[in-house]
């Protein structure tokens, strides 16, 4: 019995033996075929990559492969990865080529937001893929520069020349393809941001065109609001000439003050504070006498400090008188503020209502009949003295009452003007006037004006645009310190259509 259970231990110890044996000789009797590894490499993956809304965006990253194939395919797909996005932002797809070339557009790209852009390459033989992904942030190329508001057949468009002295025509209709403008009467815009509640507080721009009047976004350029949006009640007659905003300076810094608004010759306005709730244009203030018999000008006159006595002043063209614009009402200057001339009887067409080179104090450039007149006043008074009329001089201007275009310094006490393609500097203190630069034959100038810092120069500058009949152009001319333009200008900008009106972006 000992014996049979002894051969049965060694028994199972063999059978136990060759198995193991077995399993052993049989290691190594399968094949094992290597697949293609795919790697995606780019150096422009390794940080953000900035670019300009409009601008295309090219990458062209470096596929590494252990076994090449040519049976490759490709997605790049994109998603808003900025700081205040969800994380179930839809993702889009926006090519399958092997390199991407994508032009950056509104509809998928918003200014100042961050995205990820992911590349998926895949070898369609096995079904192994790998992926790069690039951080993008979508730049301000429209950030600032000088816009200008064109006339293009029946409608407007823009255009604007950037820092970099670069130029970029047709914006609007770029950037708003399904927003078409109407004939071009003015635009406007603020260096300061408006808490008008409307929208996030920033700075504005308004584009006035013969029966409407719309709000640009200063981030985008694309537009927000119509006149219908930015008026509690629609005007029942459309023929806007300006909407935006009087400030005044806190410590060199320029604030908001109030919202004015000119329609049909009526004023309106917005005032914004510390009330809550949106903030828009109500209806047309009446003049001193409670009627609305009155037609203002496109211009403003504002105090430069928060308590100024008349925080704006502008010009009725029907009766020939300035106005203080209150919140609800017009207001005439009282008997005391006016000596030099009346206030509110002076009795001539308005030319020109502009800055002069003193603080708070303003040059109106008049007509009566073909005699001109320089009037200046002040907005600031007091009751120990009341006066705000400084001088009035017939000026001796030559053919300044038939000017295309005028701009008053706010540095030297000088007015430009101009006539055809002459251009001319008036002296306020000398009342002499000196023709300082012919601009090529052919060419009328249809708007000029100053700037007394330039950016990126810092020099005191007149921006001037012309038309020839077919084609617009924008001149730079450099000014002294006492106002002299040089002998010729810094650059010339072509390819422009019909300026009407242009202002500085900032």
């Amino acid at each position: 019995m000992k014996a049979d259970f002894i051969k049965y231990i060694q028994a199972s110890l063999l059978l136990i033996t060759l198995a193991l044996t077995g399993c052993y000789k049989d290691k190594g009797n399968y094949d094992y075929n290597e697949i293609n590894q795919i790697r995606v490499v780019d150096a422009k993956a390794l940080q953000r990559i900035y670019v300009n809304q409009g601008d295309t965006l090219r990458l062209t990253p470096e596929l590494v492969q252990t076994i090449p194939s040519d049976d490759l395919s490709y997605a790049w797909f994109m998603y808003n990865n900025s700081p205040n996005s969800s994380y179930v932002m839809p993702r889009d797809t926006i090519a399958h080529t092997r390199e991407l070339v994508y032009r950056v557009t509104g509809d998928l790209f918003v200014l100042g937001e961050n995205y990820r852009v992911t590349l998926k390459v895949t070898d369609n033989k096995t079904g192994v893929s790998a992926v790069r992904q690039y951080d993008i942030t979508v730049a301000n190329k429209y950030a600032q520069g000088w816009m200008f508001l064109e006339e293009k057949g029946t409608g407007a468009d823009i255009s604007m020349i950037l820092p970099d002295n670069s130029v970029e025509h047709n914006l609007y209709s770029l950037l708003n393809p399904g927003a078409a403008l109407g004939k071009p009467v003015s635009i406007t815009a603020t260096n300061f941001d408006v808490t008008d509640d409307l929208s996030t507080p920033n700075k504005r721009i308004y584009i006035q065109t013969e029966n409407d009047a719309i709000e640009l976004s200063s981030l985008t350029l694309t537009k927000k609001f119509d006149i219908g949006y930015l008026f509690f009640a629609k005007p029942k007659i459309i023929k806007p000439t300006y909407i935006g905003w009087a400030s005044y300076l806190d410590r060199g810094n320029p604030w908001q003050r109030m919202g004015v608004a000119i329609n049909n010759g009526q004023l309106h306005t917005n005032m914004v504070g510390g009330f809550p709730g949106i903030k828009k244009w109500g209806e047309a203030i009446v003049n001193p006498a409670g009627v609305y018999d009155y037609d203002i000008a496109p211009y403003l006159a504002g105090g430069s400090t928060y308590a100024a006595t008349y925080q704006v002043v502008v010009y009725d063209k029907k009766y020939k008188r300035f106005y203080s614009v209150g919140m609800n009402a017009l207001a005439a200057f009282p008997a005391p503020a006016s000596t030099v001339f009346n206030m509110n009887n002076v009795g001539m067409d308005l030319l020109l209502l502009d800055s002069a080179n003193v603080l708070d104090r303003y040059n109106a450039v008049m007509k009566d009949g073909g005699t001109p007149y320089l009037l200046q006043f002040r907005t600031i008074a007091s009751a120990d003295d009341p006066v705000v009329t400084i001088a009035k001089t017939a000026m001796n201007a030559p053919g300044i009452v038939n000017a295309t275009a005028l701009a008053s310094s706010t540095l030297t006490p000088h007015i430009f003007y101009a006539i055809g393609n002459k251009l001319f500097k008036y002296e306020t203190t000398s009342n002499v006037t000196t023709e300082t630069f012919n601009l090529p034959a052919g060419e009328t100038v249809t708007k000029m004006d100053y700037v007394k810092a330039a950016p990126v120069t810092g020099l005191q500058r007149l921006v001037i645009a012309t038309w020839n009949g077919t084609e617009g152009k924008v001149y730079y001319f450099d000014i002294s310190s006492v106002g002299d333009l040089g002998s010729n200008y810094t650059h010339v900008f072509n390819g422009f259509k019909k300026i009407i009106d242009f202002v500085y972006k900032y």
